[in-house]
């Protein structure tokens, strides 16, 4: 491994995927190990930075909602000078930010839901991504993590259909769980039941083969 992350960005060219909640999720379990941790929101709804202010009850991190292209290039730079990880949550393609937030990672996760629709969006956001780093002339890792997985046979298609496509993916994945919707509403991030674990992998992955923190 010859690289490590200090900036995380999650992307998708589809809507819907979860890429606020799993945003969510790393920075506020990472705050509560300790680690110095800035959310970046890129996402013109304001989803993460209005829950962080309005619901979150954790281990405090900064927050920051920006979705100017040319502000939040400038904010991704200070934050990573400041902070051991950097979440930046992203809106959908068409919005240039999210461009920039790629091109500044130092590893990109592409959430998928298990459609097709989802799982071709899904490739779509990581040929951009290997684009943007071609352009940049470094290397910006990116993995594709399904999230909200039932174990059907429509599952194991889209893994079938990622692993065909070539598209690199975590192995770790995060289920259709009610404890990861309760966070929008609870501000508290899972404490017990399976997706503590789900979590856990998650993490556990990222260090291993990616250089998060840990």
């Amino acid at each position: 491994m010859g690289f490590s992350v200090t900036v995380l960005t999650i992307a998708s060219s589809k809507g819907g995927p979860g890429k606020t909640t799993i945003a969510m999720v790393l920075a506020a379990s990472l705050a509560a190990e300790g680690r110095r941790v800035v959310a970046l929101d890129a996402d013109p709804t304001q989803a993460f930075s209005r829950w962080a202010a309005n619901a979150y009850e954790g281990a405090k991190f900064e927050v920051h909602a920006e979705a100017d292209e040319t502000r939040l290039a400038h904010l991704i730079d200070r934050a990573a000078g400041e902070a051991e990880v950097v979440i930046v949550d992203t809106a959908g393609f068409g919005n240039r930010a999210a461009a920039v937030a790629m091109t500044s990672a130092d590893l990109i996760i592409v959430p998928t839901l298990s459609g097709e629709a989802d799982v071709t969006e899904a490739e779509k956001t990581v040929r951009l991504a290997e684009g943007l780093a071609r352009a940049a002339r470094r290397e910006i890792p990116t993995a594709v993590l399904l999230n909200k997985v039932r174990r059907t046979q429509l599952t194991r298609h889209a893994t079938q259909e990622i692993e065909a496509a070539g598209l690199p993916r975590l192995q770790a994945t995060l289920s259709d769980l009610v404890a990861y919707g309760e966070m929008s509403y609870s501000g508290r991030i899972p404490q017990t039941g399976p997706a503590v674990a789900e979590i856990a992998a998650v993490l556990a992955e990222l260090r291993a083969r990616f250089g998060l923190p840990g």
